[in-house]
């Protein structure tokens, strides 16, 4: 209708004129992703991307069973089908070798090779840099209670059922 008064805008809820860095889950969540960035950066100077970095991790820890495509897909929370686009990089790489005669739906063993784990033992400086608390802004008391703190987060975050539970 022309000229006629439109409803006016409802009130927005009493937090949204602030500064949405006062709740806490907002600032955990800017820390995560600006983390996670500067993770991603460090790794890249040293060829890695976090999910590959992971990978590596996973299969070294393993020793010598291998682990198959799928139980790396859950452990990274992935699709099978984005591990297996993940895997198809790191066997380019030389980094990892797994089983490729394999049917649809079989069992695919994933191993790492002696190039992924010195691969992998490149991150080495780069997890010894972010893990000075210094790198985070932090005197090594603050950063061993920021740790706790985080284990009590997941903890919390693991056994919450959601909204409406």
């Amino acid at each position: 209708m022309v000229g006629a008064q439109a409803d006016p805008a409802p009130e927005p809820p009493e937090w949204v004129p602030r500064d949405p860095d006062h709740l806490p889950a907002y600032a955990l969540a800017r820390a995560g992703a600006a983390m996670n960035d500067l993770f991603a950066r460090h790794l890249a100077a040293v060829g890695l991307r976090p999910h590959t970095f992971v990978v590596l991790v996973h299969l070294v820890r393993a020793g010598a069973e291998p682990l198959t495509s799928a139980e790396l897909a859950r452990r990274l929370e992935m699709t099978p089908q984005s591990m297996s686009a993940l895997l198809h990089g790191l066997v380019a790489a030389g980094w990892v070798e797994r089983d490729e005669e394999v049917r649809r739906g079989q069992r695919v063993d994933v191993r790492v090779t002696p190039a992924g784990r010195d691969a992998l033992a490149s991150a080495t400086p780069v997890l010894a840099h972010l893990g000075r608390p210094q790198t985070l802004g932090l005197s090594a008391e603050e950063a061993g209670t920021l740790h706790g703190l985080l284990q009590r987060v997941l903890a919390a975050i693991d056994a919450d059922p959601g909204p409406g539970a």
